[in-house]
């Protein structure tokens, strides 16, 4: 019998489908005690608070305040999919079908079985309310004013980092409480937006071409994840004129901060790398684990991508790739428009208008969710440094797998006694690292071990290359058609082969690839959904994108070239 992971949740029988759709590009990695005590538990709570809110969620829906929206099975973080799809169920005009779409796309979930205490009239009138609301929005709306108050305040709250180790943990421990309401402002936005982009959805299935939602919900401009990318490219395009910058990442980014610095002719670098930092350093990739890199403490990740997009010889200005966005926006409106009737054509006229502001709400309230963690991770990497100087295990990940109510504070005063325990967790770790989680669990029996896990891992690693020929299907994500070299990414800090113009092929992303879409010719990746952070950065950066195409990393060959049609959601092998 396999050993059992720190954390394991229980599936709850009422809501027993579970997914990593979605959850994969925000929580790709294993879950760490840190993470989970500190930041899942909370989230949850802010979730079911969120869907009070917005009327989604029905007295009775919980037997327990025991995490069942955010599941964890097998080390890895779920979404409870049987009760998401309440949004579509007790939404007027919706299904849950439609919500399979929008957040998860991939695989074949099983069909939705209606029980008794699904439907609620409270709840369909309450969401309706939201509804009208939300197909009135001109400008963002409040909250993500709220989230950016928020994040402010907290950071204002930060002891200084020569702060006692008592201090900081203080400090450390009041994150739930404060990460909760900017995370469920986040669920706010989120939920509206699907619902307002589901309108849409919707209106292209009945007029026979559901591909031309991916017109629809092109670019909306100012969204907060693609914004890495355009200051990026800014600093790409200084650094193209700047020979002695150029010349020091020519012998590569493990150092280049240490060696610009006191150069006078790296002063500019410098400090537009610096202010990028400060604006966007809080992210990176697996972002709201808490143990996990930033840009700020790890700048090698941000200096990857700015060195793939410096020797790009292609123009990479998302402004000249958008030029004809709203054109074709307007072209599939006047192709859908004929086959709606008189009340579904006023929604979709309005959730036209409004679904621009609530893609940018979305992705801001995650944005500053996501920076509520900084001072936090900053703090914590404080106290992992200080314990490892007394003997400690200087690794922010290692030490995360703790719990930070009943054995972080002991592992402070005594780093060396939780020695066997962290070695002894951190090969459980390592093992679950190591392989890929299914993409459903539909009960508990579903649950893998680690060995199960393990030996499926093992039958992946064997399935066959594609050939040239092979048409693979995905979902459509981004419009376009791009030819280019496949090249196989599977972290973003190991990007160096990425060559501009290549097609990144990825198992996910999150807001740490972003920076990497720029001088990818097409983006490619094993997950995804009409709302996940690949298709919206995608269309922000006009290249064409398909996801939720299963094992897309496993079955493309690294380097054979491909033509990626994100319109029809295929990837087609044109040689190898």
């Amino acid at each position: 019998m396999s050993t059992p992971w720190i954390i394991e949740g229980n599936v709850d029988p009422r809501w027993p489908i579970n997914t990593r759709g979605n959850v994969g590009e925000v929580f790709p990695e294993v879950v760490t005690m840190l993470g989970y005590q500190l930041g899942v538990i909370s989230a949850e709570k802010a979730w079911r608070d969120a869907y009070k809110v917005l009327g989604i969620f029905s007295p009775g829906d919980f037997s327990s305040d025991d995490p069942v929206i955010i599941g964890l099975y097998g080390g890895y973080v779920y979404l409870n999919l049987s009760y998401l799809r309440m949004m579509g169920v007790r939404a007027p005009g919706s299904s849950a079908e439609a919500i399979d779409v929008a957040f998860f796309g991939e695989g074949n979930p099983p069909p939705y079985q209606p029980r008794k205490g699904d439907k609620s009239i409270g709840s369909s009138l309450r969401i309706l309310k939201t509804v009208l609301g939300a197909l009135g929005t001109k400008k963002l709306p409040p909250i993500v004013a709220d989230s950016f108050a928020r994040a402010d305040a907290y950071a204002a709250l930060r002891p200084s980092l020569d702060a006692s180790d008592q201090e900081l943990l203080d400090y450390l421990m009041t994150f739930p409480e404060a990460f909760g309401p900017a995370f469920g402002n986040h669920m706010q936005s989120t939920a509206v937006a699907s619902i307002v982009s589901g309108i849409l959805i919707d209106a292209c299935a009945a007029a026979g071409q559901p591909g031309l939602a991916t017109h629809l919900l092109g670019a909306s401009g100012d969204v907060q994840s693609a914004q890495y990318s355009h200051d990026l490219y800014r600093i790409a395009q200084a650094v193209r004129q700047q020979p002695a910058v150029s010349a020091a990442f020519d012998q590569g980014v493990e150092g280049l901060l240490d060696r610009l610095a006191g150069q006078p002719e790296a002063e500019d670098f410098l400090m537009r790398f610096g202010e990028f930092i400060e604006n966007h350093g809080h992210r990176g990739p697996n972002d709201w684990e808490l143990s996990s890199r930033t840009w700020e403490n790890t700048p090698e990740l941000a200096l990857i991508a700015l060195d793939r997009m410096r020797v790009a010889e292609h123009d990479l200005s998302p402004e000249s790739r958008l030029a004809d966005n709203d054109t074709r926006r307007q072209e599939a409106a006047a192709t859908v428009r004929p086959h709606l009737n008189f009340m579904d054509k006023r929604n979709f006229d309005k959730a036209l208008k409004a679904s621009p502001f609530w893609s940018q709400a979305r992705e801001a309230t995650r944005d500053r969710a996501v920076r509520i963690n900084l001072p936090i991770k900053q703090v914590y990497r404080e106290l992992v440094r200080r314990a490892a100087e007394r003997g400690g295990n200087p690794d922010p990940v290692r030490v995360a797998l703790l719990n930070p109510y009943t054995e972080l504070s002991d592992y402070l005063e005594n780093p060396a006694s939780f020695a066997q325990v962290l070695e002894e967790r951190g090969a459980l770790f390592d093992r679950f690292s190591k392989v890929t989680p299914p993409f459903f669990l539909n009960s508990q029996q579903d649950v893998p071990s680690v060995e199960e896990l393990e030996a499926t891992q093992a039958a992946l690693a064997a399935t066959p290359k594609a050939k040239p020929g092979d048409v693979l299907t995905g979902d459509a994500g981004s419009q376009g058609i791009a030819r280019g070299r496949a090249r196989i990414v599977m972290d973003p800090a190991d990007a160096f082969d990425l060559e501009p113009g290549e097609v990144l092929v990825a198992p996910l992303t999150d807001p740490a690839w972003t920076p990497l879409f720029l001088p990818a010719a097409a983006v490619v990746v094993n997950v995804g959904a009409l709302l996940s952070h690949a298709i919206i950065v995608s269309r922000e950066l006009a290249i064409p994108c398909v996801v939720a195409l299963e094992g897309a990393t496993d079955i493309i060959p690294n380097g054979a070239l491909v033509e990626v049609d994100g319109t029809a959601g295929t990837v087609t092998l044109l040689e190898e």
